[in-house]
């Protein structure tokens, strides 16, 4: 009489395995390993369209820049005119600062070294016009906002028209109710900042330009982010991506034994 022997299948046999077979492998991934590569590889690959698509802003800002900035020096009522984006224009105005009206903008860096940019109201045809004079150290007390000798009299400015991001994340939101002058911001917010004052207020910020003899620092873009760095970051993110994959296709594909034949013996 043929006995048939029976046989328990080791803790580490695939030969139960269900999935696609390649030949003598098959690819049998788990339920739970497949649901977080996939969330981990969307999150990834979104991760790295962002970087290009931060590219492209950057250089559409910089393509921006370089063809508004060699244009001739406009006047407030010319650039009234103006539809759409202001940023980049090159302005002329002629006024003068309303002294003792500070506003300086925290955690501001250059080469390092924290500071301040100091944001002056300047009244010019009958409007605010408030002007980034430029970047100034903080100094060894915090407590002590740093001090700018008074510009006073009738003067003319130049610079370039920038409209500030009211929705830049800080983490305290500056307090418009209870202002004392000099005013610490955290971010430049023109509609929170136009009930301070007793003229209309002008929708932009101008920049002024560099100036060798002056004794605050105009460099606008010194930490600035180029496009080279997103397209870098991104390459980053999609290669996680596709290194991730790699590992989920090797890790859950494993020898094939339901091709090996069972030898039943003879009595």
């Amino acid at each position: 009489m043929a006995e048939r022997s029976t046989k328990t299948p080791a803790p580490n046999d695939t030969s139960s395995l269900k999935g696609i077979a390649f030949g003598n492998r098959v690819f049998s991934p788990g339920l739970v390993p497949t649901i977080v590569t996939l969330l981990t590889l969307c999150l990834l690959i979104n991760l790295g369209f962002w970087q290009l698509r931060r590219a492209h802003f950057k250089e559409a800002m910089i393509t921006r820049l370089e063809q508004r900035s060699a244009m001739a020096t406009t006047s407030l009522s010319e650039l009234a005119q103006y539809d759409g984006d202001l940023n980049d224009y090159p302005v002329r105005v002629q006024g003068h600062y309303l002294e003792g009206f500070n506003l300086y903008l925290d955690n501001r860096i250059h080469n390092t070294i924290a500071g301040y940019h100091l944001l002056t109201p300047f009244l010019t045809d009958g409007k605010v016009l408030l002007v980034n004079r430029g970047w100034l150290p903080r100094g060894p007390d915090r407590n002590v906002l740093p001090t700018v000798p008074a510009v006073s009299g009738q003067i003319q400015l130049e610079g370039l028209a920038h409209v500030p991001n009211p929705k830049n994340f800080v983490l305290k939101e500056d307090d418009y109710q209870n202002v004392s002058w000099p005013f610490l911001i955290q971010k430049i917010d023109l509609e929170k900042t136009a009930p301070l004052f007793d003229y209309p207020m002008v929708p932009f910020v101008l920049r002024l330009s560099p100036d060798p003899d002056s004794n605050l620092t105009r460099q606008w873009q010194s930490n600035f982010m180029g496009p080279d760095k997103h397209y870098g970051y991104a390459f980053q993110w999609f290669s996680l991506a596709a290194a991730l994959t790699v590992i989920y296709l090797v890790v859950n594909t494993h020898a094939n034994n339901n091709n090996k034949k069972s030898s039943i013996p003879n009595e």
